[in-house]
Parts: C-alpha cells; structure tokens; sequence
C-alpha cells in the first residue's frame, strides 16, 4: 500500500465541505462510541477544540484519533461530480495512519457519510473492541 503524508492528500483532494447532517451524524456515533467504552475524540494536533474541529470539517476534512487501537483517521468530502439532475455528488475518503508520524495510507472510498463514519468500528471489531453493530 502506498504511504503519503496529509500535505499530500490534500493537494490530491478536491475538497467540498462536510454539510451539516454530516456534522451532527459525526457528534452522535462518537457519543454513541463513548457510551460503550470506545475512545473516539477529534485529534488535538489538528484541531484544539471541537468547535475548532466542527469548523474545519467546513473545509472538507477532519481528523479522528482511536488511542485504544494506536490509530488516526483522516476524513475528506469530496467532490464527486454532478448527479443526474444536476445536484453536487460526495465521496467520502478515509485514510489510516498517525498524525504525528505525517503517516497515511488510503484505506476506503464511500457514497454514503454514515457508512465512512461508522467504517471506524470494523478496526474497533477485529482488535476485540466491539461485539455488537453501531
């Protein structure tokens, strides 16, 4: 698999911003994560508060840590074209790696938000973390 550094996946990245059912999806699953023991928070080197963090997603990206698993996720909104009736299409990217290291490697592309946002608990289920569906 092929490593890249954030800088790098934001040059490639076509950026669009994360709309605000994303937002509030994205504070409900990691409240949700909470509840049942998982740590899922907003990375402190990319953003110093949630707020600060809610306002990059405008941006199209935001940064996750998983400490339990020794992860970070990188999330990006992007552009996807132009559906059939002329509306903005999203894809959504994740990428795995750590933040500090400047370390990625693309791990999925998805149609849908709630799926990307929710593809966290595959690495949470196979480290033993979660039984149970989301």
């Amino acid at each position: 698999m092929q490593r890249c550094s954030l800088n790098e996946i934001l040059k490639s990245a076509n950026l669009l911003p994360f709309e605000q059912q994303h937002i509030q999806f994205l504070l409900s699953l990691v409240k949700k994560q909470y509840a049942k023991g998982l740590v899922v928070r907003f990375h402190p080197l990319f953003s110093d508060s949630p707020q600060e963090a809610v306002a990059k997603m405008q941006d199209g990206i935001f940064v996750l840590t998983c400490p339990q698993i020794q992860s970070d996720f990188v999330f990006t909104c992007e552009n996807g074209g132009k559906g059939l009736f002329g509306g903005q299409k999203r894809v959504f990217k994740v990428f795995i790696g750590d933040l500090e290291l400047d370390d990625f490697t693309a791990a999925n592309t998805f149609k849908s938000f709630g799926i990307a946002a929710t593809s966290v608990n595959n690495i949470f289920r196979n480290e033993g973390l979660l039984s149970g569906a989301v």
